[in-house]
């Protein structure tokens, strides 16, 4: 390569760009890097523009208000099932591997702010995140249904997306039980990333028991994937919650 394109590319890459939202040390918010070539040098997307279409998917559903309040330093323990709880979300945090996280049952239990809180340090990280609440995703795609095209296109995303958040899985309007065609979707979406072992989020006031009798193979799915990353908090009137995670007792 001569100097003169060495010198261009370096220049180029030297430059701050305009991208907002998104603090890229790599290409200074351009978006880009100049990379050599044999006739000269060629431009590279950077990887933090997956980064920032995850988080224009996140602003658009919400959830950025939420991660913005719920982070793991505002997640306060002052009891011992919640400190627990912290400290597994954590450590799947700095190492999911491929599995799922899921936080079940009771309600008023933080199950939106711990889950909320992983998917802040996966986008951090660069990793793209997809937040799905149960109740407005599942329309989406019941409104799909009867075109095959279009409805295999937008459960695709759902598969395929390197982290999936669920939030309130199976919550139905009035507190109706799922339909079929829920357990369907729901099916279809986590069976694909069960079968590419791609990381997932879950909450769900629905414990992994009430799950298993609204559909087993989910549930299965769901323990297999999670191991001892599921959280059951059994409901209770008094602020004394009964808790169990993965198979510990």
């Amino acid at each position: 390569m001569s100097d003169y394109e060495s010198n261009k590319i370096e220049w180029i890459n030297s430059r701050p760009g305009e991208l907002q939202g998104y603090d890229c040390r790599e290409c200074l918010n351009r978006g880009y890097s100049a990379v050599p070539r044999d006739d000269g040098h060629a431009m590279r997307e950077c990887k933090c523009m997956k980064v920032r279409r995850s988080i224009r998917l996140i602003e658009k559903s919400g959830l950025k208000s939420l991660m913005e309040r719920y982070t793991f330093d505002k997640y306060l323990t002052p009891e011992p099932w919640q400190e627990s709880i912290k400290k597994k979300a954590m450590m799947f945090a700095d190492n999911p591997d491929g599995r799922w996280f899921a936080v079940l049952g009771q309600t008023g239990c933080g199950k939106t702010h711990i889950c909320s809180a992983i998917a802040g340090e996966f986008l951090k990280r660069s990793i793209p995140v997809y937040y799905a609440l149960w109740n407005t995703e599942v329309k989406r795609l019941r409104a799909t249904v009867n075109d095959g095209d279009e409805h295999e296109k937008a459960i695709e995303k759902l598969q395929k997306i390197d982290v999936l958040y669920i939030d309130d899985l199976f919550k139905c309007k009035h507190n109706a039980e799922p339909t079929d065609a829920d357990v369907r979707i729901a099916f279809e979406m986590l069976n694909a990333r069960y079968n590419s072992q791609r990381i997932t989020l879950i909450s769900s006031e629905f414990n992994i028991d009430e799950l298993s009798n609204v559909d087993t193979a989910i549930a299965g799915r769901i323990n297999e994937m999670c191991r001892t990353y599921v959280v059951n908090i059994e409901r209770n009137t008094s602020r004394d919650y009964r808790w169990r995670i993965g198979d510990e007792s």
